[in-house]
């Protein structure tokens, strides 16, 4: 390790001891068991979520930085707008508003739907009223299992994970 690098790792101050930062499986924020409400906090906690090198989660301000406990995935799309048949976008919990890229969208464990979000870094879980205004786009294939999106003459196969 160089110089620089021992001085970068030692100013980091790891605030996980004390903020217990918590995203539940319908995206809501907590901090040491307290939902976040005011939302200029939720916002600034979600802007600057990123990925921990162990494959974790954690948010980084300047030289602090928390550990983030998630449920299941940090977003959750909560609407989907679909209008005339062209490219179809998502609205995440965090209120940003983003097209949905087809190939990163599959079918999790007991059937619940995920897509990739933030430029393909992080999982959303897809909302009921979400996955219900998106199933407009779903066709079956010849096979039970197999199914589709049908984005106009576009036919984009959906995968399936359990893991």
């Amino acid at each position: 390790m160089t110089d620089l690098q021992e001085k970068t790792a030692e100013s980091v101050f790891d605030a996980t001891p004390y903020l217990k930062l918590f995203i539940d499986k319908d995206g809501r924020w907590f901090q040491n068991g307290k939902e976040i409400i005011h939302s200029g906090i939720y916002k600034l906690f979600a802007g600057s979520l990123e990925k921990a090198s162990d494959g974790g989660y954690q948010v980084r301000m300047g030289q602090q930085i928390c550990r983030v406990e998630v449920e299941d995935a940090p977003f959750v799309v909560k609407s989907v707008i679909d209008e005339n048949q062209g490219p179809i976008s998502i609205v995440l919990n965090d209120g940003s508003e983003e097209p949905l890229d087809p190939q990163s969208f599959w079918i999790g464990a007991e059937n619940v739907p995920y897509c990739r979000v933030k430029g393909g870094v992080f999982p959303a879980r897809f909302s009921r009223p979400a996955y219900y205004r998106l199933v407009g786009h779903i066709v079956a294939g010849e096979n039970e299992n197999e199914f589709f999106f049908r984005i106009g003459d576009e036919q984009i196969p959906i995968r399936k994970c359990t893991d």
